[in-house]
C-alpha cells in the first residue's frame, strides 16, 4: 500500500489519492462493477464528502480541494466498502500560508553531485496533467524567475524536469516551479518548492539520510506507528550501503525489542527519478509511555563513511486510532509488507466488517 502525507499552499489546488484501488490493481469503474463503494470522510466525521460543483469535491478516487484554505488541513478517511468488507486509510493534508518560512517546511528535497550536470523535477503533478505536452513549467530559484535556456539552467520541453549544468555549491537553495492547471473555466497556480542540496563529489559514495528530517517526529499514544528511514545512496547501482535502527543504543531487530512490539521492516530499494534510495522502517504495533522517552536512531553505513540521525516521538492527538509517519514532500510511496488496515467505525454502518489484511 502506498501512503502518503500532502502538503499545499493556501489558494492552491490539492488532490487527494485513495491508495486502496491501486494497491488492489483496481480502477474505479472495476470496484463498481464489484458493488464496491468508495467514500470520503473527514477527521471523526460521519458526514460523507459528496459534493460536485462544491469547493471540496470527491471524484472517483480523488478527493479535489479547488482552492485549498488553510481550514483545510487535517485527515481524510478514504473507505472502500461492500455489505461484508470494509478499508479505512487515513491521508494527511497540511495547508501553510506562502511564506518563506511554511514553504520551507513543506519543500521536497533533492540531491546533485558537485562538479557535473544534473537535474531537478517537479513532483507530484499527475493528477493535474492529461499528458505531457501540459507541462509547462516556470521555474524560480529563491523567488527569481530563471530563463528557459541559459549556460546554467537548462528547461527540457515536455517534462519535469530543470537540468543544472556545471554544479556548484552556489546552486544549493529553494526553487520553485509552477504549473498553471485550468478547471472548468477557472485559472489556478500549481507550485512545488524544492530544496536542493549539493554532495561534493569527495563524498560521492556516501550515504545521506533524507528522511527522518526532523529530531522529533508526533505519536498518537495507543496507535500503530511506522517511521521510514531513507537514505540516499547515489545515481548508479545501489551500493553495499547497510541501514538499521538503534533505540537506545540498543539494536532494533525482528525480534527482540519491547517483546516485538516495535521491530525494524525489510530493506528495501527503490529508485525514483534516477536516483537511489534505500528504505528501512521502524515499526510500532502500539506506541506506549516508555516510547516516548526512548532515543532512536537511523544508521546508515558503507565502506566510504557512515551518518548517524537521532529522532524522538512526541505526543500528538488524532482523531484516528492508528497514525502512519510517511515521507513528507516527497514523491516516494513506500510498500509496507503489513498494511496499516482497520475495521470501519460502526458508527459510520450498522454491519459488522471484517479487519482487511494483507
Amino acid at each position: 500500500m502506498h501512503f502518503k502525507d500532502y502538503a499545499v499552499q493556501q489558494g492552491e489546488p490539492a488532490a487527494l489519492k485513495c491508495p486502496i484501488l491501486q494497491h488492489y490493481h483496481l480502477n474505479f469503474n472495476m470496484a463498481s462493477n464489484l458493488s464496491l463503494h468508495l467514500t470520503w470522510y473527514k477527521n471523526d466525521s460521519k458526514n460523507e464528502i459528496n459534493g460536485v460543483d462544491s469547493r471540496i469535491q470527491a471524484q472517483e478516487d480523488l478527493l479535489w480541494f479547488l482552492p485549498a484554505t488553510m481550514d483545510d488541513s487535517g485527515y481524510y478517511a478514504c473507505v472502500l466498502r461492500n455489505s461484508s468488507f470494509c478499508i479505512e486509510v487515513a491521508i494527511s493534508l497540511t495547508v501553510v500560508k506562502s511564506n518563506d518560512v511554511a514553504l520551507q517546511d513543506i519543500a521536497y528535497r533533492q540531491y546533485i553531485f558537485t562538479l557535473t550536470s544534473g537535474y531537478i523535477n517537479c513532483p507530484d503533478l499527475n493528477d493535474f496533467i492529461t499528458n505531457d505536452r501540459d507541462l509547462d513549467l516556470r521555474w524560480y530559484k529563491e523567488s527569481v524567475p530563471l530563463p528557459q535556456l541559459s549556460k546554467k539552467f537548462e528547461y527540457v520541453v515536455g517534462s519535469n524536469k530543470l537540468n543544472i549544468n556545471d554544479v556548484s555549491p552556489a546552486d544549493r537553495g529553494f526553487y520553485t516551479c509552477e504549473l498553471r492547471f485550468t478547471h472548468r473555466g477557472k485559472r489556478y497556480n500549481i507550485t512545488r518548492v524544492i530544496q536542493l542540496q549539493t554532495i561534493d563529489q569527495e563524498k560521492r559514495s556516501h550515504p545521506v539520510i533524507v528522511y527522518p528530517n526532523h529530531k522529533t517526529i508526533e505519536a498518537v499514544l495507543g496507535s500503530k506507528l511506522i517511521i521510514p528511514c531513507k537514505v540516499f545512496t547515489g545515481f548508479g547501482r545501489h551500493s553495499g550501503t547497510v541501514v538499521w535502527w538503534l533505540a537506545n543504543n540498543t539494536l532494533v531487530d525482528r525480534n527482540s525489542f519491547h517483546d516485538s512490539r516495535v521491530t525494524e521492516g525489510e530493506f528495501q530499494k527503490i529508485t525514483e527519478n534516477g536516483r537511489n534510495y534505500i528504505v528501512v522502517q521502524l515499526i510500532f504495533v502500539e506506541t506506549r509511555e516508555e516510547d516516548f522517552k526512548t532515543d532512536f536512531k537511523c544508521i546508515a553505513k558503507n565502506e566510504y563513511g557512515s551518518q548517524v540521525l537521532p529522532t524522538q516521538l512526541r505526543k500528538a492527538a488524532s482523531a484516528f486510532s492508528w497514525y502512519t509517519v510517511v515521507v513528507p514532500a516527497a514523491s516516494i510511496c513506500l510498500i509496507v509488507g503489513v498494511l496499516c488496515l482497520y475495521k470501519c467505525r460502526k458508527s459510520r454502518a450498522q454491519k459488522d466488517y471484517i479487519q482487511a489484511k494483507l
